[in-house]
């Protein structure tokens, strides 16, 4: 009856529980892997070095490239926005595993509040936050107003990041998020920067919104272009002018 239609907590269900025990410590041995043993180009580096020595400054990626971007932002502790779903749980465990801090909502459910408490954090610690800026439901590729607001209240800088990989697992899901794989070429790209200020009119900030949006498909399509030519036979390479670059072989 009714007790049997009610849905079962998800923190009382034992497959739940034991996902969020055992997932976090599997996806870091995973990520170390995968950060120890591929090679690391970086375009435009020089944008994320301004942003560090500035101080903090709010990282922009998009969804489908967010696992690896998560995994990078540990550098700083990042204060990652996750969803409230039961992936998100999954998901926040992991990226805190790693060296990242949480706040948890999205568009959908909580978002206001997730907003409201990465303000205040930003306000009293100074920290790096992190965007995925067109989650949790898309469209894909299109940056969501959250990301001006935070901007615009905390005065940090919008680091669009890009990231692709010449080996990878791609999923058939809204956002085309793929999961790098050891033993290949990762590229990080970086976009200028956009300081957002206040008391600008909403037809301003939506100016402004798309102006980050433009700079980060350019970031993304940057990488995504750079592993094409990667890959492609030496034969075939274009010689065109490509973003600055710089090149590592660990993290």
């Amino acid at each position: 009856m009714e007790a049997q239609a009610r849905k079962k907590e998800k923190g009382d269900l034992l497959w739940f529980k034991i996902a969020l025990a055992v997932l976090p410590w599997i996806s870091l041995a995973y990520m170390k892997l995968v950060d120890w043993t591929c090679r690391k180009i970086y375009l435009n580096r020089e944008y994320e070095d301004q942003c560090r020595e500035k101080g903090s400054f709010t990282i922009a990626g998009f969804h489908g490239p967010c696992i690896y971007l998560a995994y990078y932002a540990a550098r700083y502790e990042t204060l990652i926005m996750a969803s409230r779903s039961w992936d998100g749980d999954v998901i926040a465990a992991c990226v805190e595993r790693w060296g990242n801090r949480t706040c948890r909502g999205s568009s959908s459910r909580g978002g206001k509040e997730a907003l409201a408490e990465m303000i205040d954090q930003v306000k009293e610690k100074n920290c790096v936050t992190g965007l995925a800026v067109d989650a949790p439901r898309g469209p894909a590729r299109k940056v969501k107003m959250g990301t001006v607001i935070l901007s615009r209240e905390t005065g940090q800088p919008v680091l669009p990041w890009g990231f692709w990989t010449t080996r990878c697992i791609q999923f058939n899901s809204w956002d085309k998020m793929i999961l790098p794989l050891p033993f290949g070429t990762i590229v990080m790209a970086f976009g200028k920067p956009t300081v957002v200020p206040k008391g600008l009119d909403h037809d301003e900030y939506e100016r402004i919104r798309q102006q980050i949006e433009d700079e980060l498909v350019a970031t993304q399509d940057a990488a995504e272009a750079k592993v094409r030519q990667l890959k492609a036979p030496s034969n075939e390479s274009a010689l065109k002018p490509v973003p600055k670059e710089t090149t590592s072989k660990t993290h």
